[in-house]
């Protein structure tokens, strides 16, 4: 799972590496279109696109029965009723190419949060380092944060022991992609903390797990699976976009751009939808 995870990771890196500097709104539009393209794709190679256009068929069919003849009730009766049998058709045949979706659409979400749900520290900018330890392993006296030229720790650790966790508030003073080092119990394993102005895939928290939890957090290599620390966590800011005069989270725009570009494109990739 890890190897897989670099190499979707390292994808998006590319892709989204010349919006870095530009405008939000810029890599948010690229990936909406490559979103409408890969759901419409999916959708049309994992449905029954003759199905699908018979239904459709025939609902337009029912909806011009209750136009036409609006004045014989049992006609009207008769369309309506099979307009909610071929309503509930049209479902029954889009939940194969949706649940189809479910993966690569669940890819794509976390992907896209890691550059636009979060921000990177900027200078002088504070942020938190939790360390959790496991209920059955270590002490939390034993925990120690190790920091590189360019990041400044500001505080002792802070433990709480109710939750298994030590805290430090830490500056960054350099820009740059930094490895802080948490010594626990002998060994030692590292966070990212990315600093600067741009955009950049941010990761803020590294953890040990199961699938579900690797696939969540996707951007570093799991810790040890019987290590002493459970996680890692950087409190970065979070992001929004400017629209106007509203800050908006990115999730809203892609639904309706992705939304848009599937409906215009429907027709040129040939796709009943």
């Amino acid at each position: 799972m890890a190897g897989i995870n670099a190499i979707i990771t390292r994808a998006f890196d590319l892709f989204f590496a010349p919006f870095a500097h530009a405008s939000p709104w810029l890599g948010l539009a690229a990936v909406s279109l490559l979103s409408g393209i890969v759901l419409l794709v999916v959708f049309r190679y994992t449905s029954n696109q003759r199905a699908i256009r018979g239904t459709k068929d025939r609902i337009i069919a029912h909806l011009l029965e209750v136009v036409l003849y609006r004045d014989e009730l049992r006609v009207v009766l008769r369309a309506q009723v099979g307009v909610i049998r071929d309503s509930l058709r049209y479902l029954a045949h889009a939940l194969v190419p949706l649940a189809c979706m479910a993966l690569p659409v669940g890819t794509l979400l976390v992907q896209v949060d890691l550059r636009y749900g979060r921000r990177p520290l900027r200078l002088g900018e504070q942020g938190v380092v939790a360390v959790k330890l496991r209920a059955d392993r270590g002490t939390l006296d034993s925990v120690a944060l190790l920091v590189p030229h360019g990041v400044e720790l500001q505080t002792p650790g802070l433990r709480i022991p109710v939750a298994r966790e030590v805290d430090w508030r830490i500056a960054a003073t350099l820009p740059g992609s930094y490895d802080l080092r948490v010594a626990a119990e002998g060994t030692a394993v590292t966070k990212r903390l990315v600093v600067g102005s741009g955009r950049a895939c941010t990761s803020a928290e590294r953890v040990s797990g199961g699938l579900a939890q690797q696939f969540l957090h996707p951007a570093e290599p799991p810790l040890p699976y019987r290590g002493v620390v459970q996680s890692i966590r950087i409190s970065y800011p979070a992001s929004s976009l400017s629209l106007f005069r509203w800050r908006i989270h990115w999730i809203w725009p892609w639904l309706i751009l992705s939304t848009a570009f599937g409906y215009a494109l429907r027709g040129p990739l040939r796709v009943q939808v």
